[in-house]
């Protein structure tokens, strides 16, 4: 063997006596928690960083309920009738009584010493008899009661004795309102207002 054949031999020796004690000693090292601060030396600090991240969504509020629709009217149900008794009415006392009586009496108008009449002059003339009565053969006597005003014209007319046919009442009656005068009654000299009855007779000539 030569000389350089040896040392290289010697160097391979070395060699893998220095690999066997190199994984020697890291076994040591790891067994005693030295390799654990050689990863944190190498990882170095960790650093930590807060990410700013949108608010989570919220619930949003239900929609409000659709607006009530007018309700119909209730069925119309008529008032009950209610029935009040009332008790009777006081009998009320002579004093008061007797003051009713004097206020409620009207005052009498004095009788006239003349009554109403016909001015001689200026008679009253015959109410025209209805076409349509003489055609239907109705006559008859009427009444009339009659309100003759101071002046002699009367005021009102009515019916006091119906000849029995309407026609001819009422022919009596315009024709009093239209045109009749009188003489108006007297009292004490003075002529006063005072009711007049008087008769019409309608009937039919041959």
């Amino acid at each position: 063997m030569s000389y350089f054949e040896e040392r290289k031999g010697s160097g391979r020796l070395v060699g893998f006596s220095a690999v066997a004690l190199l994984h020697v000693a890291l076994i040591w090292a790891l067994a005693n928690g030295l390799g654990a601060k050689v990863v944190e030396a190498v990882q170095g600090p960790i650093m930590a960083k807060i990410i700013d991240t949108p608010p989570a969504k919220q619930d949003e509020p239900p929609p409000p309920p659709p607006p009530a629709l007018d309700k119909p009217p209730p069925p119309f149900v008529p008032a009950p009738e209610i029935h009040i008794n009332l008790p009777p009415p006081a009998t009320p006392s002579k004093a008061i009584t007797a003051v009713q009586s004097k206020v409620a009496a009207p005052t009498q108008p004095a009788m006239p010493d003349t009554a109403p009449r016909s001015d001689p002059q200026h008679p009253n003339r015959q109410p025209p008899y209805p076409a349509s009565s003489r055609r239907m053969g109705e006559q008859g006597r009427v009444v009339l009661l009659l309100y003759v005003k101071a002046d002699g014209s009367v005021q009102e007319a009515r019916v006091d004795q119906s000849s029995g046919f309407a026609k001819l009442d009422k022919a009596a009656v315009d024709e009093a309102l239209k045109s009749w005068r009188f003489l108006p009654a007297m009292h004490g000299g003075v002529a006063v207002p005072s009711w007049h009855r008087v008769a019409v007779a309608f009937r039919l000539t041959t």
